[in-house]
């Protein structure tokens, strides 16, 4: 019984080991070739997209535009690349409303991004954004203080933009570290509000109970 047992089995194991196994009739029956999971993961990496990176050269200016301060980088055709405005506020705003950043980014691509990344030395940030169909720029608004104006106003060497599958770089200027500078409000103003504050309740009049 043992014998017929492994008979039964030595086809099997020949094929587990890669051998070729011979029917009754004397024809080769090749052995199956195993799966290999490097291809599976290879062809995944395969469909992944890649980032193209666009190399901006040019020049940054700055302009007083009706929103307010601007520095602009042109590129070498004369075309705005990249803006950055700091927008003060509307007639609506009232006496609390701030100045605000603004970038835009032109862009072309079919799947509309819902942010941009900004990538320097400094730091590293999104900004939630849409795209304007009307100029085909992409649009974000930020606070000046928040960590997307300190990566800007705090980089050296080249910032990096990314815009969906779209990455431009082009070279920092002192220019864009004092629009953002300029534009924060002054910390003279923030100390004397909350002195103000501080005044008016020590001010106040206490509920002595009588």
């Amino acid at each position: 019984m043992k014998q017929h047992l492994l008979i039964l089995a030595a086809p099997l194991l020949a094929v587990a080991c890669g051998q070729n196994v011979t029917k009754a009739d004397g024809e080769a029956m090749p052995a199956p070739t195993p799966i290999n999971s490097a291809d599976k993961d290879t062809k995944k990496a395969d469909k992944a997209p890649e980032i193209q990176v666009t190399e901006v050269k040019g020049a940054w200016e700055k302009t007083d535009t009706p929103r307010g301060q601007q520095v602009a980088y042109l590129s070498e055709d004369g075309e705005v690349s990249l803006s950055i405005t700091c927008q003060e506020p509307d007639a609506f705003a009232g006496e609390d409303g701030q100045n605000v950043l603004v970038l835009r980014r032109t862009f072309a691509g079919k799947d509309a991004p819902s942010q941009v990344g900004v990538f320097t030395s400094a730091s590293n940030a999104a900004i939630v954004a849409q795209v304007d169909e009307e100029s085909q720029e992409i649009v974000g608004m930020f606070d000046t203080r928040s960590t997307a104006a300190n990566a800007l106003a705090n980089g050296d060497g080249d910032l990096r933009f990314v815009a969906g599958q779209s990455a431009y770089v082009m070279p920092t200027d002192p220019m864009v570290e004092e629009l953002i500078e300029t534009c924060r409000p002054p910390i003279e103003s923030n100390l004397e509000g909350a002195n103000t504050e501080n005044e008016e309740e020590a001010e106040a009049p206490s509920d002595s109970g009588t």
